[in-house]
């Protein structure tokens, strides 16, 4: 499969209906309900970074799924799984700093450090893997070409439609 197919195969079975919005909106909804309500603070974070993230988990894991049908080589295969796993350490690293911010364990100024140094590492990280990948097959989309490719097709929607 070229690349252009591939990225045609990769946004028509993308993750993407209605689903995780709403879990989403669900999960703020409960969130802010709960903190306005003062009673569970703790509980209402908890509700608003899992109702968050783990549809992001979710699509994060269908997306890898996607990718591995494209390779069987085992090499391959295990820098999609690290790459998988880059992105799952992101999304619970982010979790767990605010976490821990709101428990009063980490000053502001700790918690923006500490996002920013996860965010910073784990893109290089996945460029690196990126780099690596297209050593292996010459024909590997990356993250950038998926998300230009889905803007194009959007603005193809608006003028058509």
């Amino acid at each position: 499969m070229v690349r252009e197919e591939r990225m045609e195969y990769l946004y028509d079975k993308s993750w993407t209906k209605k689903g995780p919005l709403f879990v989403m909106i669900v999960g703020v909804v409960t969130a802010l309900w709960l903190l306005f309500n003062d009673s569970r603070m703790n509980l209402s974070l908890f509700i608003f970074c899992a109702a968050l993230l783990m549809p992001l988990l979710v699509a994060t894991w269908h997306k890898i799924q996607l990718f591995l049908q494209f390779n069987d080589s085992s090499t391959y295969r295990r820098f999609i799984y690290l790459k998988g796993t880059i992105q799952f350490v992101l999304l619970t690293g982010v979790m767990f700093l605010l976490a821990l911010y709101s428990l009063k364990y980490v000053a502001l100024d700790t918690l923006g450090l500490g996002c920013a140094l996860l965010v910073a590492s784990c893109l290089l990280l996945e460029s690196w893997l990126d780099w690596k990948i297209l050593k292996i097959d010459d024909e590997h989309v990356v993250e950038s070409l998926l998300g230009l490719m889905s803007r194009k097709k959007q603005k193809r929607r608006k003028v058509n439609g």
